[in-house]
């Protein structure tokens, strides 16, 4: 199983928001220094699934950790290095799910958290940290979640929603492992230097 590292960036997908995936993007982003990407496409199918992943995991391949949040066998097809997992999944337990994959939970609590753990997590995924434009009606669970979700477990914890530069540093200093984004990275004129830079507020943040 592959090794999470500290700190880790990591870059998910969004086609509803940004349209077609622009592998460019991936490359450029993973250049500047994205530890983990995320193909997160609940509107596609398997097949589609399949089609794309393929394609991220020749680029991500002995260069950042490959996740798919969704079916853990479509996950095993595609050469994924783990899967995500919601919360409302969170009683799945990991021995239903290769040991080969890495298992992420995505949590809003630190109850949830602890399930989490419980049931076999690997990483956990706490937001939304700040207001976020992908969930524009959902209030910020804020800084507190992740010093609250750190308290119970000592699996790395990433914080999603809302992050960008200017915020970054407050949550690797509450006590995460790494940081979750969309669109600071994928509105860019520059992804590559839009992820070194955060990549380098993370590292002089720890």
């Amino acid at each position: 199983m592959e090794t999470i590292p500290k700190p880790c960036l990591t870059l998910l997908t969004d086609i509803v928001s940004y349209g077609p995936i622009d592998l460019k993007i991936i490359e450029d982003a993973i250049h500047g220094g994205v530890d983990m990407l995320q193909l997160r496409e609940p509107s596609l199918n398997d097949n589609r699934i399949i089609e794309l992943g393929n394609l991220i995991a020749e680029i991500t391949k002995n260069r950042a950790l490959f996740i798919l949040n969704g079916n853990p066998e479509v996950a095993a097809k595609i050469n994924a290095d783990g899967i995500q997992l919601p919360e409302k999944q969170i009683e799945t337990k990991s021995s239903d799910i290769s040991r080969k994959l890495l298992i992420g939970r995505s949590i809003h609590s630190k109850n949830a958290a602890i399930k989490a753990e419980i049931s076999g997590a690997d990483f956990l995924i706490a937001g939304n940290i700040f207001h976020t434009s992908s969930h524009p009606d959902r209030k910020p669970l804020g800084l507190q979640l992740i010093t609250d979700v750190c308290d119970v477990t000592e699996k790395p914890v990433f914080g999603i929603g809302g992050v960008n530069l200017n915020n970054t540093q407050s949550i690797i200093k509450s006590g995460a492992t790494g940081i979750a984004v969309i669109s600071y990275i994928w509105e860019s004129p520059n992804p590559e230097n839009a992820a070194r830079s955060m990549k380098a507020k993370m590292q002089i943040s720890q």
